[in-house]
């Protein structure tokens, strides 16, 4: 049987979901980001991060930071930027966002080349390794505490990778007064999961900790700084990562058309987004209906993490 989430899960946040094609208000062929416009995104050589990237370089973005652990990853999507705006400016860097030192040189690398960020996107992320236990046919996904040995990986670059960066590049965003100073933390939908037959413990943990992380954000650096902060769900997309995701409730949740977040992206950064910082969002809700809800969201303070008492 499918997996049917709650309503909690927020899904149906909007009355209208997009899965299978990116709507023609957020098509990043046909929303312009304001010029100039300097964006970072970090696990940009695969699955989403490859298409984030590609969505920014549609939005006319003129210089964009792309890292990963993989040069041969970094090359080919430079190419695929360079078909699409040969006039962008790219800074194609090695980073491992597990180390301080990787993570401060990419920094150091990006205030150098432009002295400041518009956008920075913390979309480097992992889920445990696949197991096989003894007498089983298939791999999968550890299931409890007793399987998931690979809890200190997953914390470490979900949770603490997306805290390096965005403190790496605080100073850069604080600098760019008049663009829209935003920092995008990549969750996910299994952040309001407590079942690791679909998603592990470690994963799930670690998502739900991104929204806080983004709460503290926007709570400590909004009216001070300016800068904004959002947690994004980036839809159930199949890339390398969940290809070899296995169970009757894998396959049709893996459907949504890889391109939806980089488009939900570039909208969100297009201009400052005050009613959404230090909120959970997902890329499958209509953004017309979600600005409709503008002022519930504020005045009930709702896409927040709250224990119900």
């Amino acid at each position: 049987m499918a997996f049917q989430p709650p309503p909690y899960f927020g899904v149906y946040f909007t009355p209208t979901i997009h899965n299978a094609k990116i709507p023609a208000n957020i098509d990043p062929t046909k929303v312009a980001l304001r010029k100039p416009h300097i964006a970072v995104i970090t696990g940009a050589g695969k699955g989403l991060g490859y298409h984030i990237s590609l969505a920014f370089a549609q939005a006319g973005c003129t210089g964009l930071s792309i890292s990963s652990r993989t040069k041969p990853d970094l090359d080919a999507l430079t190419a695929a930027l360079r078909s699409i705006n040969p006039d962008l400016e790219i800074l194609a860097s090695i980073c491992d966002t597990q180390s301080v030192d990787s993570v401060s040189h990419l920094a150091n690398e990006v205030s150098q080349k432009w002295g400041r960020v518009d956008t920075v996107i913390a979309n480097a992320g992992i889920i445990s390794k696949y197991i096989q236990k003894s007498g089983e046919a298939e791999h999968h996904l550890p299931i409890g505490l007793e399987d998931d040995d690979d809890w200190n990986r997953v914390l470490d670059i979900n949770v603490a990778g997306s805290w390096r960066i965005a403190k790496a590049f605080m100073p850069l965003l604080k600098r760019s007064t008049d663009g829209p100073q935003s920092l995008i933390i990549v969750t996910s939908l299994a952040a309001h999961s407590t079942d690791s037959r679909l998603c592990p413990i470690a994963y799930n943990v670690s998502k739900i900790a991104c929204n806080r992380l983004v709460e503290h954000v926007d709570n400590d650096h909004r009216e001070k700084d300016g800068v904004h902060a959002y947690a994004l769900h980036p839809g159930a997309v199949l890339t390398p990562q969940t290809q070899g995701h296995t169970g009757e409730a894998w396959g049709p949740l893996l459907s949504d058309d890889p391109g939806l977040a980089g488009a939900f992206c570039v909208w969100l950064v297009k201009e400052k987004r005050e009613w959404l910082s230090g909120r959970y969002v997902a890329c499958n809700w209509d953004v017309e209906e979600l600005e409709g809800k503008r002022k519930e969201i504020v005045e009930r303070d709702l896409l927040k993490f709250r224990m119900q008492v």
